[in-house]
């Protein structure tokens, strides 16, 4: 009798065209879907970005918003295909209210195409043309980034003689158009790599003109190290001076780089050597669950969590209703500072920080304030 009572069940819900999301209504928890990248050239970011995930959670209890959680992970393996499957998978099969994560900005351009009707915040990819009603950052725009590069290099050197780097990708054009924008000017040269493509960057250093004063580079993740190395190893600090982005001189990657990445300059919107109660307890977490300094991605990836949390908290569980409490929520309070959400683009509005890479460190030398 309860195997023919539970057939019944299954049927009324056929007949009725019951989806996933109507399904889901009915579950007390909250599911997160995290695609991150788990494999591939951008696979550190991804583990930083699923184990601060994971914090989040086991620092609340597993709760969001006071309802149980429960984090569903998928790798996209840096793939915008794969990504893309991930994504269908998540919100057809598991039944998620949100989809979050996203390291690289083509796969999360995929993914925001594929989830149409699901929310999505975005914890990395940083291109600048995602958005839309649903979708939500808690990173940065790659315009962003290079604009307050831009505008703390022509505060600190003046018009000089700048020349830009860049793997070539949206991120990295992007990131160098910002640049330009608020530098006031277009640099002398630009250098563009293939992405993901670049076993040797000598050669592409080697085009940078003799009496270049200052670089601009843009590199993340596995190429960040391969740049780092070659730009110190072949000499180039002698010759140019140096300012990176933020993915090119954050924790992850200057681990792997050494004593070559001591002295290095950054424009970033996070150090561990933040002085706030939110970063200190932050640090403290991260640290000891992984004997290490946490890396942006990783301020990203709990701030994701944050503005989740926030959101449930408003009253939003599922898909529809959560859309709605995310565009409610005006301001989360970060390790990296406390930033608003623009209510239109749904960015953050956010300090920005000059950092000098001394002693294992990325210390802030100046402040950037926003510009909105």
């Amino acid at each position: 009798m309860r195997a023919a009572a539970a057939a019944a069940v299954v049927l009324l819900l056929a007949g009725c065209g019951a989806s996933p999301a109507m399904q889901v209504r009915h579950d007390p928890v909250v599911k997160v879907g995290a695609i991150v990248s788990r494999t591939g050239v951008y696979a550190k970011l991804g583990k930083d970005m699923e184990t601060a995930m994971r914090l989040y959670l086991d620092a609340h209890d597993g709760m969001l918003g006071g309802r149980p959680a429960r984090l569903l992970v998928a790798d996209d393996s840096g793939s915008p295909d794969q990504g893309r499957q991930q994504a269908r998978r998540l919100v057809s099969g598991e039944g998620v209210s949100v989809v979050t994560g996203l390291v690289a900005s083509p796969v999360a351009v995929e993914v925001v195409r594929e989830v149409a009707g699901t929310p999505v915040v975005i914890a990395n990819a940083g291109a600048d043309e995602l958005g839309g009603p649903g979708v939500f950052r808690v990173s940065f725009t790659n315009r962003e980034q290079g604009e307050a590069a831009g505008r703390y290099a022509a505060r600190s050197h003046g018009r000089v003689r700048v020349v830009a780097m860049a793997s070539d990708y949206s991120g990295g054009v992007q990131t160098l158009d910002g640049f330009a924008e608020g530098y006031g000017a277009e640099p002398l040269k630009r250098v563009l790599t293939p992405f993901g493509g670049a076993t040797d960057l000598g050669p592409y250093l080697g085009r940078i003109p003799a009496d270049a004063q200052l670089l601009y580079a843009f590199y993340a993740g596995a190429e960040a190290v391969s740049f780092a190395r070659t730009y110190k190893q072949l000499g180039y600090d002698r010759k140019v001076e140096l300012l990176a982005c933020q993915q090119l001189t954050d924790e992850d990657v200057m681990a792997a780089v050494g004593a070559d990445g001591e002295g290095t300059t950054s424009v970033g919107l996070y150090s561990p050597a933040l002085a706030n109660p939110a970063n200190t307890a932050f640090v403290a977490r991260w640290r000891a669950a992984t004997r290490r300094d946490p890396s942006t991605v990783a301020v990203q990836g709990w701030d994701a969590m944050r503005l989740i949390d926030l959101a449930v908290s408003e009253g939003g569980a599922e898909s529809g209703d959560l859309t709605r409490a995310l565009g409610r929520v005006r301001e989360v309070d970060s390790p990296r500072g406390t930033f608003r959400l623009d209510p239109v683009t749904h960015s953050p509005v956010q300090t920005w920080y000059a950092l000098r890479y001394e002693n294992g460190v990325n210390r802030v030398i100046a402040t950037i304030p926003p510009t909105g």
